[in-house]
């Protein structure tokens, strides 16, 4: 029987700075697994990226795109695109506004534009570059988009506009170049709770590691809620307990804690 759930937010949190798992995060993933409780990644990354991230941590459960993609044991659980008519409305003010946006779903990305800041976004996250294709959006399903504009008083005033002009959207500040867009209902607390209230999970109690503003649903969400000792000030406000930085053991002396390792 699962004796808990953990989720764990990756950049500034499970990763380190060469985005890799460190060895003493992979060690308590490990012993996780060992105790019956069950590690699930949620993230506003995509399936396609965490590949190399699973096999190296054997985590087949994830909460992707900000909790608009599951995936529970290696198989899809649940997926919520954005509807075609938000999404053109969306790409077609986008277009006319100059701004670059990233289409993503499971399979793969595309960028309706490259620009400096798309180059900038890439670079942080250790990713090419994708490609130009804005055809992608009326060929496939999008789970989410990234839109880019940079976290500066003037980009920060964009983001305020999009977000009165598509209430049906959710956009979050998820790094310095970006605003991460999903459906207005979508989070990664909601993707938290479509796992939770699976039948084999009934009555199983949450743990949630995070530090940035796309985890305070997940924190709330959450049993305990944990605030890595580098979160925002905003994020630790939510928490239950607060830990070291994603560079000092924050998660295993945390796991530690509440007696999970």
């Amino acid at each position: 029987m699962t004796q808990a759930l953990v989720f764990f937010d990756l950049d500034l949190t499970l990763l380190n700075d060469a985005k890799q798992i460190p060895p003493e995060n992979l060690a308590a993933i490990q012993q996780l697994q060992a105790n019956d409780c069950l590690p699930v990644i949620c993230t506003g990354r995509n399936q396609w990226e965490l590949v190399d991230l699973c096999a190296a941590s054997g985590i087949d459960t994830l909460i992707c795109a900000n909790g608009a993609d599951i995936v529970l044991h290696g198989q899809h659980l649940y997926q919520s695109p954005i509807g075609q008519p938000q999404l053109a409305r969306f790409l077609a003010q986008a277009d006319a506004d100059h701004l670059p946006v990233a289409l993503y779903n499971d399979r793969h990305v595309a960028l309706t534009a490259h620009n400096a800041d798309t180059e900038a976004n890439y670079g942080i996250v250790i990713q090419a570059q994708p490609p130009v294709d804005p055809t992608l959006a009326a060929r496939e399903a999008i789970t989410m988009t990234l839109l880019f504009t940079p976290r500066t008083p003037a980009g920060e005033a964009v983001g305020d506009t999009y977000r009165a002009a598509f209430p049906e959207l959710t956009f979050f500040r998820n790094g310095p170049y970006a605003l991460d867009v999903v459906n207005r209902s979508i989070s990664k607390g909601t993707g938290m709770a479509i796992l939770a209230a699976r039948p084999e999970f009934a009555g199983v109690p949450t743990y949630a590691f995070g530090d940035g503003n796309n985890d305070i649903p997940m924190l709330e969400r959450a049993t305990v809620g944990v605030a890595m000792g580098n979160a925002l000030p905003q994020v630790a406000a939510v928490a239950d307990y607060q830990t070291d930085d994603y560079q000092h053991a924050g998660i295993p002396n945390a796991l530690r804690h509440f007696g999970l390792i």
